[in-house]
């Protein structure tokens, strides 16, 4: 008994050690290869690693209960008449999603499937009718939703494995908002690089106007003209490339990338929202209209430097409810 206890506590650590290593690895492999070369590298990123796991494991902790995706659920749920224009449109959308058909060819994974729904929210100002005081106007400013570009990921058997999938998906999340981070900083690092290429041929042309040099520059370049402003500017230039070479070089890199692994918070985070919306997708102040709809979800948001919002919701879809819309659509076409 005690050896199998023991087999059990270690074997466990052994099969969690082994899968940080592993995701130690994709991240290098993901970000930059040649971090795979420095001493050290797996202990450097390893507290990173377990820190946006956990980061990523509390964001979905709390996940709304799932939507339902069905013909039924389109007549009765007025949220699906916000999220897609038709019957029709949903279908389309659960047909492209590779991974549902998947699931559902595989007897195996049952007749119910769990995922994620993934949505563009797009906000547009307009000027409508409303009644302001039992006086119906025409020039009322209006926020209209609209949700787009759906998309269906990650189907799995139960809401646990859900939250499980979609932790691991948050790793990944993090890791290509840093693989992004670092070619911005790359690209930097070769316009500074060009930029001062630029100025020095320029400064030479100002002190020896005899010397043959080719002038490759655009005709708008914003280099100044006079000594005394390309010198202000090289100076700038240099300051911001010794900052960007010190993290572009290898051991900086392994230490940026071992600091936004530590800080997943700074680059990606998920915020709670609820929206009162009408039928038309108006945004309301109140929710007390019979007509207004009251939609909870979760919105993705990446850092700064990357403006990326998305919906995202918990879905649920079962074999049945795909066959009852295929039917439904089919006949709706004469199919």
């Amino acid at each position: 008994m005690l050896s199998a206890l023991i087999h059990k506590v270690f074997g466990a650590a052994s099969a969690q050690s082994a899968a940080e290593q592993q995701a130690v690895d994709r991240v290098v492999a993901a970000t930059d290869a040649r971090l795979s070369l420095l001493p050290g590298f797996r202990k450097a990123l390893l507290p990173g690693i377990r820190i946006s796991r956990d980061y990523a494991a509390s964001l979905v902790r709390d996940l709304p209960d799932p939507l339902e995706l069905s013909l039924l659920a389109f007549t009765l749920d007025r949220r699906l008449g916000l999220f897609f224009s038709s019957p029709a449109s949903l279908l389309a959308m659960l047909m492209r999603c590779e991974t549902l058909q998947d699931f559902f060819h595989t007897p195996s994974q049952g007749d119910e499937a769990l995922a994620l729904l993934l949505m563009q929210r797009t906000d547009t100002q307009r000027y409508g009718l409303a009644n302001r005081d039992g006086e119906i106007r025409s020039d009322v400013a209006q926020i209209v939703v609209s949700f787009d570009h759906h998309r269906m990921m990650m189907p799995c058997p139960s809401i646990d494995a859900l939250r499980q999938r979609a932790t691991d998906r948050g790793l990944d999340v993090i890791t290509r908002v840093i693989a992004r981070r670092l070619e911005l900083l790359a690209k930097e690092r070769s316009d500074l690089e060009s930029e001062l290429t630029r100025i020095r041929l320029r400064l030479t042309a100002l002190v020896r106007p005899d010397a043959v040099l080719i002038d490759a520059m655009p005709a708008d370049d914003s280099l100044p003209q006079d000594r005394e402003g390309l010198l202000r500017r090289q100076s700038s230039a240099q300051e911001r490339l010794g900052e960007v070479r010190s993290v572009t070089e290898l051991s900086g890199l392994l230490e940026l990338v071992a600091h936004m692994l530590s800080h997943p918070q700074d680059y990606f985070r998920l915020e709670q929202e609820t929206l009162k919306l009408d039928r038309m997708g108006v945004l309301q102040a109140e929710a007390s209209d019979d007509d207004c709809t009251q939609v909870c979800m979760e919105e993705l948001h990446l850092s700064p430097g990357e403006p990326v919002r998305r919906v995202i919701l918990p879905v649920r879809v079962c074999r049945a409810a795909l066959a009852e819309l295929t039917q439904f659509v089919s006949s709706e076409n004469g199919l």
